[in-house]
């Protein structure tokens, strides 16, 4: 399945349940808070082409793939992307 990073704030309701679902999953994940650094959060949404939070990303098989937000993240679990 791999290790996910998600890149989120301590307000976002959605941040916080992508970390809980994947907790729940007994997935590896990274929960990196991006509280206090607007450029660095306008830099990760710029970089990875993605406008809200969280930003999900998979490293698997020596590669970073973008997953999406927590929706996103939600269908992966789901089967309904790969």
């Amino acid at each position: 399945m791999g290790i996910f990073m998600i890149y989120g704030v301590s307000d976002c309701p959605h941040c916080l349940r992508a970390a809980a679902f994947l907790m729940e999953k007994e997935v590896e994940y990274v929960l990196i808070n991006m509280d206090f650094s607007k450029t660095y959060r306008d830099n990760i949404r710029a970089d990875l082409g993605w406008r809200t939070f969280p930003v999900v990303i998979r490293l698997k098989d020596g590669t970073n793939d973008l997953i999406g937000g927590f929706h996103e993240l939600q269908d992966l679990f789901n089967g309904q992307e790969s």
